[in-house]
């Protein structure tokens, strides 16, 4: 009876912690499907740019502490995480450097926000390096997760499959949200400069060669990812 008992709250543990993770990845996912709609335009756009970049800094840091928290339980030998066992070994070679190029780009788009449009030489060539980096990296990502997603959160919201905490799921998603918005809210006057930068028309290269890398990126990654993975140990 003891054995039963520790499966299922590791069993719950486990469930609670890709819940957690699946609701601040779909908030992600939305709003960068929104950020990279408005870089297409950015120069009409270039204040809600600014803005929901830095929105996304919230829930950003829900989703790291998600999956961070996935990492250190399953390295630090934890029963339940071990038995769930680790990623597919192409998304832990991935990890570090999704991790890396992601910080590098909201960091470098902070920095450009509160220094303004002069004097802004390497920070923008940095960002849109690190731009169009990081979109295979994402892609690839998105694409070995987001089908899982959906059935994860309506889940978390069917009383058959209810898991305690789903309150502070929400609520740590909410908060995330709240504390990234008056983030923006606050950078909205001290990047009050950028509205009369001007750039070339047209989409920006970055996100144009960050699109056909994911393209290619996700077409390399689907045969990887369908490669059986050994459990943890």
């Amino acid at each position: 009876m003891n054995q039963t008992k520790n499966q299922t709250k590791n069993q719950t543990v486990i469930v609670r912690n890709e819940r957690l993770t699946a609701f601040a990845g779909a908030i992600l996912l939305v709003l960068i499907v929104i950020e990279l709609a408005i870089t297409a335009n950015l120069h009409a756009l270039i204040s809600f740019h600014i803005f929901i970049g830095v929105l996304l800094a919230g829930p950003l840091m829900v989703k790291m502490s998600s999956v961070g928290y996935r990492f250190f339980r399953f390295y630090t030998g934890h029963p339940a995480f071990l038995e769930k066992g680790a990623p597919n070994v192409w998304l832990r070679l991935l990890a570090p450097f999704l991790i890396v190029v992601t910080l590098l780009v909201f960091i470098s788009g902070f920095a450009l926000a509160l220094v303004g449009p002069l004097h802004i030489g390497l920070l923008l060539k940095i960002h849109a390096v690190s731009v169009a980096l990081w979109l295979p990296l994402l892609a690839v990502h998105v694409y070995a997760h987001v089908r899982r997603v959906p059935r994860l959160i309506a889940s978390d919201w069917r009383s058959e499959r209810h898991i305690p905490g789903r309150s502070s799921r929400l609520g740590v998603n909410v908060l995330g949200l709240i504390l990234g918005g008056i983030a923006a809210v606050i950078v909205i006057p001290i990047s009050a400069p950028w509205r009369h930068w001007t750039i070339h028309s047209g989409v920006p290269s970055p996100l144009s060669l960050g699109i056909i890398a994911s393209v290619f990126a996700v077409l390399i990654a689907i045969p990887l990812l369908r490669q059986p993975n050994r459990r943890g140990k």
